[in-house]
This record gives C-alpha cells, structure tokens and sequence, in this order.
C-alpha cells in the first residue's frame, strides 16, 4: 500500500480551481450565516441597560488615612456583592413599588480602582427598570447599610443613572458581516478539504505516490484565449497536433507517446493500442486522435478507431468533415466483407491517416464489440503499422474489457484533479491481468501550481455520457 496524504501530492492550482468552481457553495454558506445572524439578532437578541450610583466609603474611629479608607472600601464592596446575590435584597426591591413586582434584574458592587468609592450597578432589559432599580438600592440603604459595617460611613456622591444605549449593544449589520466571511471561509476550508480528500492524481509526485502503475507521459495544459466569435457560437478550437495554432510543447508531449508506441512495435511488434481512461472527461479521446494523428504526419500507416460506439467522439475532433457510406457500428452488425470495410474506412486528405468512425450512438455496443465481425476486423487491421483503438470509460462500461483481451496493449489516461486514485488503480489492475501488455498511464491536462512550474494544455470538448464525473467505480480491490 502507498503512502496516500503527502504535502507534494496538493497543486494549489487545483485547490484554486476547487474553489472558483464552487464559488457558489461559498457565496451561498456566506449568505446563509449572515441570515441567520441577522434572524438570531432579530428574534433571540435581549438588550441589557445598566443603570449605576457611586458611594464614598469613609472609616470611623480611624485617621482619614488613604490606607485606611481603601481597606474600608474593599470590605464593603465585598460585602455589598455578596449581599446583591441574596432574595433579601431583590424581595426589598420588588416591593418598593409596583413596577419593580417582577424584577429579575442582575445587582453589582464594586470598589472603583485602588480609590475609596464603590459602584453599585442594577442590569435590566429595559432603562426604565435598571434606574428604578437603582432607586429603590439608594431609598432603601439605610436599611441594608446596617447589615455591611458599623466601622464606616457610606455617602452617595453620584446619583443614580442609567446607560442610554445598551451595554450588550448588537450592531446587526457588522455582526452579519463577520459571520459571512466565517461561513464562506469555513466552506471554502471544507471545499479544500474534499479536495484532498479525494485522493485524485493533481501533481507528477502525486501520481507517483498514488498510482501502482508506470508514468508514459505528461500532457500539460494550454492556456489559450477563447474570442468572442467562439463563445457566441459556442465554438471551441479542438487541440490538433496538425493545427499551426498547436503549441510545440503539447507536439512534443504527444511524440513522447509515440515513441513509446513506435518501441513496443519493434521491440514487441504490437500494433493494436487500446486508449481509455476511468471517468469520463478523461480527454482520452483527443489523446488518442492526436496519436494516430502525429504517427500519421511521421510516415507510419496509422488507422484510427473508434470504438466509443455509445458517444462516438472522433468525428468532432476531426470537425466533423469525415463520414461515410457505411459507419462502423453498421459494418459491425454483419457479417464481415472487405468491400464493406473500404465503404466504412474514411483516409485524412491532410495527413493520409485511415479513419473507421460512427456517425450516431449504438446502445448495441457491447453486443458489436464482442462480434466474430470484430474480431476479423482487427486481424485485417494488422497490415497496418499502428491500430489506435478509442474506447468508452471503464468506470461505467465494460467495452474496455471487451476488448483489453484482443488487442496487443492498452494505455490509461488520467486527467489531472478527476478521478479518484483508488478508482484508476482498480482499472490498472484489470488492465494488467489482461491478455494484453498494460503501458501505463498518461497524465492529461496537467497544470503545475507556480511553485513547480507551468506547462499545460486544455482540450476542447466534452464527452456527455449523462453521468457526473464524480461517479466511483463500482469495482473492488483484490
């Protein structure tokens, strides 16, 4: 088992995008905190007034020292606060007058510094009870300064008064604020948290660490602008390694791959090469196009198939300019001929690749693929130097399987941020107990965080099975 959580396993470009993607679940858990701090202010919030009056303390049968006068002081306020917790002193006060009937109020004392005063404090949830209160503790102090000391003499030199805005003032608006950006923080602490969670392959140390298969090759991400023109019309440019628009980085990332092909040919002298990939959105089928594309543009006689029959993608990649008489899920559903094969093979003026494509999905796919027309088809295939094969995900579909057995190797593709390690380490295990050789894996769009470096390329189009790309393999580990 491989050490899972490692620190060089995180892109911050991919937590970066975790949390633009999910900008929403952010703005959202920012929103709901500030609502329920503005409904918490509005429907639990009490306001408390404190209402106040100060004593002088002065010590009897003593010198008017400074000592003796704060020793005085610190007494008394002792007493008076544990008094002020006593039902005498509240029974005292709700009599007083009829308002005061239910009070409730919290009663404080104080020595005011290191001085010779004492504050005593009435807190209510309204200004009018806190300074009736007070009232009631000046009228009635006579009768409670009997029971705190006979040694000194009490005089009030600040009548009573009472704060003019609550004293646990709430600013609703601020506070909504604050709890805001708590919420939007948490969620984005959560958002990158599932991120790393996730176990998905987001740097070449990660993939390393993560994966139980070899690395072929990187394809990184290019950042290209997207015109006007092209988002009015919904259009995106495919990454073709035949377009001069095509940078000579991606070129070369793609010829890294066919010189591992052009190895296996002539040490191994395998043709047939299955490319597919776990989850959908993989980018498998643009890696495979440009495959055979860039042998094609070497010389080599390159025929490319696809084999996707449910989403059969190729025919975009190659936009939409190649059709012919007979798709291949068509010479598939009979028997085999070669007349129907030359009705089927389409060549590229440009690049004299040979092309066998579907023109609409086929539910039949399995049913086609595990076909005698198929496997006679690949056998005639073999007068070629190189056979592309582009498959659906193996993560929802068995075609993959169906064919892992019939062709000479196979290639995994794994998109950077996708699909979960454990999930396409399941899928190299299969490819691995397979007839065929298993290669490895390409790790597609990858985008390194500043800190490492950046090469990358973005590919065009999407691949719409109707599942979420979230979606885990349902198989299990052996």
């Amino acid at each position: 088992m491989k050490t899972r959580f490692q620190l060089s396993n995180i892109s911050t470009y991919c937590l970066a995008r975790t949390l633009v993607r999910n900008l929403w679940m952010i703005v959202a858990a920012a929103l709901i905190f500030a609502m329920s701090t503005s409904l918490y202010a509005s429907w639990f919030y009490q306001p408390q007034y404190r209402a106040t009056m100060t004593y002088a303390v002065t010590a009897r049968k003593t010198s008017y020292t400074s000592s003796g006068n704060q020793t005085a002081t610190k007494e008394v306020a002792a007493i008076l606060a544990e008094m002020a917790t006593t039902n005498m002193v509240r029974e005292d006060i709700r009599g007083h007058s009829p308002e005061l009937a239910g009070f409730n109020g919290t009663i404080t004392a104080s020595q005011v510094g290191e001085s010779n005063l004492v504050e005593m404090a009435v807190i209510a949830g309204d200004p009018e009870t806190a300074f009736r209160g007070i009232v009631a503790l000046r009228d009635l102090f006579p009768t409670v300064v009997g029971y705190v000391s006979n040694n000194c003499v009490m005089q009030v030199i600040r009548n009573p008064a009472v704060s003019a805005a609550p004293i646990n003032a709430l600013s609703s608006s601020a506070s909504s604020v604050k709890m805001g950006v708590l919420g939007g923080a948490a969620m984005a602490v959560l958002l990158c948290w599932f991120s790393i969670s996730r176990e998905t392959v987001q740097t070449k140390s990660g993939a390393r660490h993560l994966l139980d298969a070899k690395i072929i090759a990187t394809v990184g991400r290019v950042h290209r602008k997207k015109t006007l023109s092209n988002l009015l019309h919904k259009q995106e440019r495919k990454l073709q390694v035949f377009s001069p628009t095509t940078g000579f980085s991606y070129t070369e990332q793609i010829n890294t791959i066919c010189a591992q092909l052009e190895h296996e040919a002539s040490a191994n002298g395998r043709k047939i090469f299955m490319v597919t990939g776990v989850g959908e959105n993989e980018g498998k089928s643009t890696i495979a196009g440009n495959v055979a594309a860039a042998l094609a543009i070497m010389g080599k006689k390159v025929v490319l198939v696809d084999c996707d029959l449910r989403n059969p993608s190729l025919g975009r990649f190659f936009d939409g300019k190649y059709g012919s008489t007979m798709p291949l899920n068509k010479l598939l559903g009979q028997p085999f001929t070669k007349e129907a094969l030359l009705q089927c093979m389409i060549r590229h003026d440009q690049l004299g690749l040979y092309m066998l494509f579907s023109h609409a999905p086929d539910r039949r796919c399995t049913e086609l693929l595990t076909g005698a027309t198929m496997a006679t088809l690949l056998q005639q295939l073999r007068i070629f130097d190189y056979v592309i094969l582009d498959t659906p995900p193996m993560g929802y579909f068995a075609d993959a399987e169906v064919l892992m057995d019939v062709v000479d190797a196979s290639m995994l593709v794994v998109r950077q941020d996708r699909t979960p390690a454990p999930d396409i380490n399941d899928a190299a295990d299969l490819l691995r107990r397979a007839r065929s050789a298993f290669l490895g894996v390409i790790l597609n769009d990858m985008t390194s965080s500043l800190t490492e470096g950046r090469d990358g390329y973005g590919y065009g189009y999407g691949y719409g099975y109707g599942y979420g790309s979230g979606k885990k393999s349902s198989r299990k580990r052996s």
